[in-house]
């Protein structure tokens, strides 16, 4: 995953080398680095802490299969345990991960979007015209500068679907993404010194999340579910059912303390449930697809 730094965050002071550091930031970047780590989340148990002989023979052998056996194994234990107990924030307020059982998820859902002829134009109008959360007419331009021009399929993969409640506890189904994106402090010589929590504010996290386009790829997964909604749940309702995206910083989250930030937005969780009609809007802008409960 890409590196960052804190530009755009006021000027914290040059740090001492292990301070304010998270137990994954000293974890290898990289694309090998973050496919492992991705594997793992895959298929852990949640509910169990990632130390359980169960949860600890999955760590070990995913380790050894990315070449990164010789890895300390605590701190990446401590880490995966942090990730699952992080209260989410925002829509999803003091959910956890963690509370998920292997039924109530699904990891790695496969999806092939059929597409018309489709525009750099036509991804940023529904932005531009939903201006509504994180992400509207700023992103919509960023967007509109993209070389697109793209016809047949789109396929991807979407690391978690899962069902929680939102804010007045109405069950929803949300797309989760892991990003092990380092964002971190480093010396006046330019060597990493510090990466944790501290790193993932919600400034940080926006900035990341814009210049990478997160912002397009979390839509692109909500068109996705919701197609995939639409024809597998009964009575299926958009309004009712279809709920935002959790991108999870893995190298950010704080654990179970940040309990204590809510309502604020918690360090290494961005979420956002995001204009229901932009999410419709991108569906009808992609073209080929089947009906699909949409009406508002």
């Amino acid at each position: 995953e890409a590196e960052g730094s804190l530009s755009g965050e006021a000027g914290p002071p040059v740090l001492e080398a292990g301070q304010e550091s998270g137990p994954l930031a000293d974890f290898p970047r990289g694309a090998a680095a973050g496919d492992c780590l991705h594997r793992i989340l895959e298929q852990l148990d949640y509910q169990q802490d990632a130390g359980s002989s169960a949860n600890q023979v999955v760590v070990e052998r995913e380790l050894e299969r990315a070449g990164l056996g010789d890895q300390p194994l605590d701190p990446l234990l401590k880490g995966l345990d942090q990730v699952l107990t992080t209260p989410c924030g925002g829509p999803l307020g003091s959910f956890r991960l963690g509370l998920l059982k292997r039924g109530e998820r699904l990891n790695e859902l496969n999806f092939d979007l059929c597409l018309d002829r489709v525009v750099a134009s036509d991804l940023a109008a529904p932005f531009r015209n939903h201006p509504a959360g994180a992400f509207g007419t700023d992103y919509a331009e960023r967007l509109s500068l993209l070389p697109v021009n793209s016809q047949g399929f789109l396929t991807g993969s979407i690391d978690l679907v899962f069902r929680a409640p939102d804010a007045q506890g109405s069950q929803r189904w949300w797309v989760g993404d892991w990003k092990s994106n380092w964002l971190g402090q480093r010396d006046s010589e330019g060597r990493p010194v510090a990466c944790g929590p501290r790193h993932y504010g919600p400034q940080a996290m926006t900035q990341l999340m814009a210049t990478h386009h997160y912002p397009l790829q979390a839509h692109l997964y909500l068109v996705a579910l919701h197609r995939y909604l639409g024809w597998r749940l009964p009575a299926y309702d958009p309004r009712l059912h279809l709920g935002g995206y959790v991108y999870v910083f893995l190298r950010g989250t704080p654990g179970d303390g940040a309990i204590e930030t809510l309502p604020a937005a918690v360090p290494g969780m961005f979420v956002e449930l995001p204009p229901l009609h932009r999410v419709l809007a991108l569906h009808d802008a992609l073209g080929i697809h089947q009906d699909i409960p949409k009406t508002l």
